[in-house]
């Protein structure tokens, strides 16, 4: 029987995103509210599963530099490998999004048996170019039965 709430960390700790500050390479540490999934798939094989999931996630972005929006949402989607147990055991998550100025950005991350979202923005557009490459740690802190949680980013060392 799957762990739900292993599961629940690891399909929903992709939906992270970094912001840099004031043009430097350092990111700040940015709170996330990852939705219930809008759809979900479940692939069974013999030996473990894939799980692949889609959600609209809020992103708070109160601590952004001048020229960033403060709240922004995104289009997240994460496919996760779990044990025959149902224990995850890593994953790819990708979030697309567009701000309020039509700027773009791509993140993708991997997910880790850690349950750690490590991840970077991997295409940008207007404000987000120069932050290319740029690298992150997303984690859980909190998650409701729905499927609902939020997480933290911080910069990665």
């Amino acid at each position: 029987m799957i762990n739900t709430t292993k599961m629940l960390a690891a399909i929903l700790v992709c939906s992270t995103t970094p912001v840099l500050a004031d043009g430097h390479s350092q990111i700040w540490s940015m709170a996330g509210l990852a939705n219930a999934p809008s759809s979900s798939k479940m692939m069974e094989g013999m030996t473990g599963s894939i799980l692949i999931n889609s959600s609209i996630d809020l992103w708070d972005w109160s601590e952004a530099p001048e020229g960033f929006p403060a709240l922004v949402t995104a289009e997240c989607n994460q496919s996760i490998a779990l044990t025959a147990e149902g224990a995850p055991f890593g994953g790819v998550g990708v979030c697309s999004m567009m701000d309020p100025d039509g700027d773009l950005a791509i993140y993708f991350g991997e997910i880790t048996p850690q349950l750690e979202y490590i991840g970077s923005l991997t295409a940008g557009s207007g404000k987000y170019e120069p932050y290319v490459g740029q690298k992150f740690v997303g984690t859980v802190t909190g998650m409701l039965s729905t499927g609902q949680q939020m997480y933290h980013v911080v910069a990665a060392e």
